[in-house]
């Protein structure tokens, strides 16, 4: 090999090595991912659904009068149901919900807090609901078709225990939490949500 053949040859191998290491965390990606099936682990707390559900709401009129068509208007919304008197869980969940809309300090107003109870709203409970004058509040629900919306596959009937469920500001039910949660953990969520997505 002449000198110059040989100059000509080193300088390919430099151009391969070169190309190699520009490729190699693109390839190493592609086979980790495609390959061995290795899957970055999930960073929500809640259980996200996957493909979101959009939601199909009835008309309903709030315990103060309003009436929503549609949902509840663009902003983030956490929805309990409860099927019964709410009682010391979900009362405990619903000072959770306002902690969370408190702590988001000026991102409070994207979100808002709703109940939906079959129950009818007794004097205890009103008494109750004084401290949660931004708490939207349905009394003596029980469409079925709204509830199996909200439905996911292994847990309990939607509103015989005190999960959260998140809908984002398009009524797309895409989030659940368990009803014995971490409220700081959920609020890490909210936070990470409100800073990827404008809208709400």
């Amino acid at each position: 090999m002449t000198e110059e053949n040989n100059s000509l040859f080193w300088h390919r191998v430099k151009l391969l090595a070169l190309i190699g290491v520009f490729l190699a965390p693109f390839i190493g990606g592609w086979l980790a991912l495609y390959v061995f099936e290795v899957r970055p682990e999930n960073k929500n707390y809640g259980t996200l659904i996957q493909p979101v559900k959009k939601l199909e709401w009835p008309s309903v009129k709030s315990v103060d009068g309003m009436i929503y068509e549609g949902g509840f208007g663009r902003k983030w919304t956490f929805v309990l149901f409860s099927n019964e008197v709410c009682a010391d869980k979900c009362q405990s969940n619903l000072f959770y919900m306002r902690q969370i809309r408190t702590l988001l300090n000026r991102d409070s107003e994207r979100l808002q807090n709703v109940l939906i109870t079959a129950a009818s709203i007794d004097a205890e409970m009103l008494e109750f609901l004084k401290e949660y004058p931004d708490l939207v509040v349905i009394e003596g629900f029980s469409d079925e078709s709204l509830l199996a919306q909200f439905s996911t596959d292994g847990e309990q009937r939607v509103g015989d225990d005190a999960r959260l469920y998140l809908v984002d500001p398009d009524q797309n039910f895409m989030m659940v939490y368990p009803a014995d949660n971490d409220e700081h953990r959920i609020l890490d969520d909210i936070r990470k949500l409100m800073k990827l997505s404008q809208i709400g």
